[in-house]
């Protein structure tokens, strides 16, 4: 419980929106961070943000909805002037005018991406040369055409405990601003950021993910909507554990609904709406495993409904539970079936959902696919409509599909987790 309640103040009254920057908000973040908690509201207003708000252990931050909104500043890049090396706590740029101390910066060259890519706040300059707030990920050179560019996450939590986000809008302003990978970067980023609760937010055209969380227990993500990026729509990933995925609407995004990235486990994603996206509704993948996927509504996405990646017996979406969905009307671009379950994937329930398939291009669409290296898939009760429509494809051989019901439950979602399951974080997944 918070012991503090530090209200932002002396901006705007709530019936007279403000203009302002983010660097108010982010002092009575500090403050409250500094009593040992508490709650920062801000007030209706436009916010432009140079760099991310970046939250705080135990400090709770509300707006007031859609009238609370955090704008994405228009990107400016600038080459190197000189070589960068892993670990430093500086950069040296071609144009340093075009910058200042206080914006949040992304470096990256040809060589570097994903995690080895870097993103900081600027902190001194002298000369061409500026401070950065994080050490360089990786040794970047003007050979390999590195640059510098004020892109960043609008809100931000690295190493953190008990955070939470509410009521606020964040508008990426992806027109304005060149795009970041979803690793390091999204409306919303969170790094080693454990029990974060982000509830009731809209990010909207980010160029790039719109919530992504990496390496990070208990995450909880309720009741946002996060549309037209040009990313994915949701980014659980690098070995996150326990997350829930509650009452959210993805839609309208470039890619994905959800993708669920590397090593991600024990998560339940129920009762979203995945709607209109360019990529799948949910993509299942890269040793993603103990997943409890139900009560959602995914359709009319442009690849299938939910789509298991390829990958080897270790490396494969095992383990999985997918009930009661409403899955329709998606591969309007590209694929073969609502449910496609690919590479060696075991022990995947498909339990009790309602598929409607559509033709494409006059071409039929599938109910559910089974590849022909998955096996132990279950399918059992669920209601696949339409003429003409295949409900089960299997590809693998006969026994690698059941259609009767499973001998018990599988154990997934947070609460199967085991105290063990969050070893690679360091930690206890409860």
């Amino acid at each position: 419980m918070l012991s503090h309640l530090m209200v932002l103040v002396g901006l705007a009254a709530a019936d007279n929106p403000a203009s302002g920057t983010g660097r108010e908000i982010q002092a009575a973040i500090d403050r409250a961070a500094a009593q040992g908690g508490g709650e920062v509201r801000i007030p209706a207003g436009i916010y432009d943000m140079e760099d991310s708000l970046h939250l705080r252990s135990r400090v709770k931050v509300k707006g007031e909805g859609e009238r609370t909104v955090l704008r994405k500043l228009p990107s400016v890049t600038s080459r190197l002037s000189a070589d960068l090396g892993y670990g430093h706590y500086d950069v040296s740029l071609a144009e340093p005018d075009k910058f200042h101390v206080g914006m949040g910066v992304h470096i990256h060259d040809d060589r570097s991406g994903g995690f080895y890519d870097t993103v900081a706040s600027l902190t001194w300059r002298e000369g061409d040369r500026f401070g950065l707030s994080r050490m360089l990920n990786h040794d970047y050179s003007r050979r390999s055409n590195a640059v510098v560019t004020s892109i960043f996450p609008v809100i931000s939590g690295y190493h953190l405990e008990g955070a939470s986000v509410e009521d606020l809008t964040i508008d990426g302003n992806k027109g304005q601003n060149a795009h970041l990978n979803g690793c390091r970067g999204g409306g919303v980023f969170l790094l080693q950021a454990h029990n974060v609760s982000l509830k009731r937010l809209h990010v909207k055209d980010y160029n790039g993910d719109g919530i992504s969380f990496q390496q990070c227990r208990n995450t909880v993500v309720e009741n946002c909507v996060l549309e037209g990026m040009a990313g994915l729509g949701l980014h659980p990933g690098s070995g996150s554990v326990g997350a829930v995925l509650r009452g959210n609407v993805c839609r309208n995004n470039g890619s994905d609904g959800i993708f669920y990235c590397l090593r991600v486990s024990f998560s339940l994603c129920e009762k979203n709406t995945l709607e209109s996206n360019g990529g799948y509704g949910i993509s299942i993948g890269g040793r993603d495993t103990d997943h409890w996927v139900r009560g959602n509504t995914i359709r009319d996405n442009a690849k299938a409904g939910i789509f298991f990646r390829e990958g080897d017996l270790a490396m494969a979406g095992s383990r999985n539970r997918i009930e009661e969905n409403v899955i329709e009307r998606n591969c309007r671009k590209e694929g073969s079936a609502e449910i496609e379950i690919q590479g060696e994937a075991r022990d995947v329930h498909l339990l009790k959902n309602t598929i409607r398939p559509a033709a494409r291009q006059g071409k039929p669409v599938s109910g559910i696919l089974v590849g022909p290296k998955a096996d132990r898939i279950v399918v059992f009760d669920n209601k696949i409509e339409g003429d003409k429509v295949t409900p089960v494809e299997n590809r693998a051989p006969d026994s690698a599909v059941t259609t009767q019901p499973p001998a018990k439950p599988l154990p997934v979602g947070p609460e199967a987790a085991p105290k063990s399951g969050a070893a690679h974080l360091g930690g206890d997944p409860r």
